[in-house]
């Protein structure tokens, strides 16, 4: 039976820094685990100060056979440095990458000599079968979902329909990970350090965002109710743990399935935390949920509000009713509920206008917080394509590093570049500076280290570069640049003392 090493890749680049606990190859580990695949380990690159070093350590120790290698677009740096270490202990050793980036980029991806396999979509059953024809001497041709090598490039099998099922699922492989790692770190939420643990009760989603990974499909596919709560149970009974982060792309897509949950936990009197840090549908939203989320324990409510423009809003395909978003917001933070916005701004087309105008909604907004996000053009998604038909695009080959939410290079908008990062940083001033959102904040969060870690991500994120530089991986002498070229140059690993 193979012994398999499973890795959630990280960056140098990001300045978010929350680490919630690697639910996709939790959930791929426990998947296979259940498949008869009982030699595992997990491997959370984030919670390493020298990821590279002690990844090398791990690899030459533990022999796995198969090195998986979960990542982000902007952690695709690492994700091929993992699989050159790999490859340099031993070539044998079988390299499978998935997540966002190789969904999103396979062709770039498979550039990499070094990386067997990319698995596009959801991983669950695709790796199992991977797995299956590795020990079997099976075809790959027959696997759907996957791309890999072959003599003329590289071939793209067929896609895989997504999981209906989900209830077949087992629940992640809480015991491959060091739980109290993840207690000491800062989660997806505001909220500061306690035990908690993510909870996904859903995937999919039916809106067709064009700035959109789109890697669980657009159709919304839920865990049953009971699932979930027993999900929960476990959790609380097994590792006392009462604080939960919802992080569905569109928890309340089925708004009376939604609200069976919430009721649920009411009604087993569980004294428990909810987060919704990945945002919900807020136009979807209505009194009755906001104080059903309230009752059963929710402390914090991100929602998704993008621009303020309507016809921005329209271009990009997310269609919000924004009188109503200000209506459901102003309901949950008279309910105590702590409201956080996300907002995208430097949209392709986008005036000076209208992104002053996103602005001026967060701030005449009752929000708590507010993140302003860079509109980064990933691959495979519609947003590439018309940035790349505007010429938006830089002419070079794109580094991975550049696909950062905060310090992305990129600026699709009508604005010079100098105007656009002048107002991004403006934004954040006038959102935080002003005394009545800081009574606000101060009324409504219940942990002093919570305004704290808040006030220093906003530092950190609206004057990048100024605060807190980026933490660079440990020296190695490794070369993994080029890949959208087909190029690498091999060279000895030098790891330090």
């Amino acid at each position: 039976m193979f012994k398999i090493l499973l890795v959630k890749s990280t960056t140098s680049y990001s300045k978010h820094t929350g680490t919630p606990p690697p639910l996709g190859i939790m959930y791929l580990a426990s998947y296979l685990q259940a498949g008869g695949y009982d030699s595992i380990r997990l491997f959370d690159a984030r919670l390493y100060k020298e990821p590279v070093k002690e990844l090398y350590k791990l690899i030459s120790e533990y022999r796995p056979d198969i090195v998986g290698v979960s990542a982000l677009t902007l952690e695709a740096s690492y994700l091929h440095t993992v699989a050159y270490i790999t490859k340099s202990i031993d070539i044998n050793i079988k390299v499978v990458a998935g997540g966002p980036y190789a969904t999103s980029t396979p062709s770039t991806l498979m550039n990499d000599k070094n990386i067997d396999v990319g698995v596009i979509g959801e991983g669950e059953i695709t790796f199992k079968e991977l797995l299956d024809s590795y020990e079997h001497d099976g075809d790959l041709y027959n696997i759907r979902g996957i791309v890999f090598k072959s003599h003329n490039g590289f071939i793209t099998t067929p896609s895989r329909p997504y999981i209906e099922a989900l209830d077949t699922l087992p629940y992640p492989s809480w015991d491959l990970i060091d739980l109290n790692a993840y207690f000491v770190r800062r989660g997806m939420s505001t909220i500061g350090i306690r035990r908690y643990m993510t909870i996904l009760t859903s995937r999919g989603c039916p809106f067709h965002c064009t700035y959109c990974h789109n890697i669980m499909g657009k159709k919304f596919r839920a865990r049953s109710v009971d699932n979930v709560l027993k999900e929960m149970q476990v959790l609380i009974e097994a590792y006392h743990i009462n604080d939960f982060e919802i992080i569905d792309d569109i928890s309340n897509f089925d708004r009376e399935r939604f609200k069976r949950i919430l009721k649920g936990i009411i009604d087993k009197g569980w004294k428990i935390t909810l987060s919704f840090p990945n945002g919900v549908r807020t136009d979807m939203l209505d009194e009755e949920i906001i104080h059903l989320m309230k009752k059963a324990g929710t402390s914090e409510l991100s929602v998704a509000i993008e621009t303020a423009s309507q016809r921005l809003q329209k271009m990009v395909k997310k269609n919000l009713h924004l009188e109503k978003i200000k209506k459901m917001i102003d309901i949950a933070v008279k309910d105590g509920i702590f409201v956080r916005g996300f907002f995208m701004l430097g949209f392709p087309t986008e005036t000076e206008e209208e992104l002053r105008s996103t602005i001026n909604f967060a701030c005449m907004s009752r929000l708590h917080e507010a993140i302003f996000f860079k509109v980064n053009p990933f691959g495979g998604t519609e947003l590439y394509k018309q940035a790349n038909e505007r010429g938006k695009l830089p002419s070079s080959d794109m580094n991975t590093s550049n696909f950062s939410y905060y310090t992305t290079s990129f600026n699709l908008s009508e604005l010079s570049n100098r105007k656009f990062n002048r107002l991004y940083t403006w934004a954040y001033i006038r959102f935080y500076f002003s005394m009545k959102r800081i009574f606000s904040i101060l009324k409504t969060k219940k942990m002093r280290n919570d305004l704290f870690l808040l006030g220093i991500r906003v530092l950190e994120i609206s004057f990048v570069g100024i605060f807190r530089r980026n933490k660079q991986l440990e020296p190695i002498d490794i070369d993994i640049t080029n890949y959208t070229k087909g190029e690498q140059t091999k060279k000895v690993i030098y790891l330090p003392r």
